[in-house]
């Protein structure tokens, strides 16, 4: 194999790697450090927002899982859900948006195409590969009833496959929720 050839081919392998889609989630919390969590034992559910490119069945069927979800978690946490007499409202805003990347991607079975037919932005040689995911988000914000102030916020965001990931939605759904949820309430592991 010719040194520059070989150069290209490794090239495109660590090019492809740096770019290749990755579905790690990240989560943000911010809280307010003067509250006292302590104190709360009952919640109700906020008003929630969805936003998605779904039909109104499918968008119907991801509230529901939300919902389904932020009970369960808190519920586990011990948290008491009470409509009527609350110590904490919680809200969700959900939503994706459509995304694409395109990156060099080697042909495995034949090599790296050589010559300007097959440059494409960035390396000469390397055909592009492009894919589609979506970009999900998840807010959720605690509001004290008592003084109708925000108290916690956490904001996820992940890299999903809407093709794979709306058949096992609730178990996504389920995981992006547990760790949105992980620092609340704020100085406890759990309730």
């Amino acid at each position: 194999m010719r040194k520059g050839l070989k150069y290209s081919a490794l090239s495109g392998v660590v090019l492809l790697l740096a770019v290749s889609p990755l579905f790690a989630q990240k989560v943000t919390t911010t809280f307010d450090k003067a509250n006292d969590f302590t104190r709360y034992k009952r919640y109700a559910i906020g008003k929630n927002y969805l936003l998605t490119h779904q039909t109104a069945d499918i968008q119907a069927n991801i509230h529901k899982v939300l919902a389904d979800s932020l009970n369960r978690q808190l519920q586990a946490k011990g948290f008491i859900l009470d409509q009527d007499h609350p110590d904490f409202t919680i809200k969700f805003e959900a939503g994706a948006v459509d995304k694409a990347d395109a990156g060099g991607q080697p042909d495995m079975l034949y090599g790296v195409p050589v010559g300007p037919a097959f440059g494409v932005v960035g390396i000469e040689g390397i055909p592009p590969a492009v894919w589609t995911y979506a970009l999900a988000k998840l807010r959720l914000t605690v509001t004290d009833v008592g003084t109708g102030q925000t108290v916690w916020t956490g904001l996820a965001s992940e890299k999903m496959d809407p093709q794979k990931d709306l058949n096992n939605i609730d178990q996504k759904i389920d995981s992006v929720m547990a760790k949105t949820l992980k620092s609340f309430p704020p100085g406890s592991k759990s309730k």
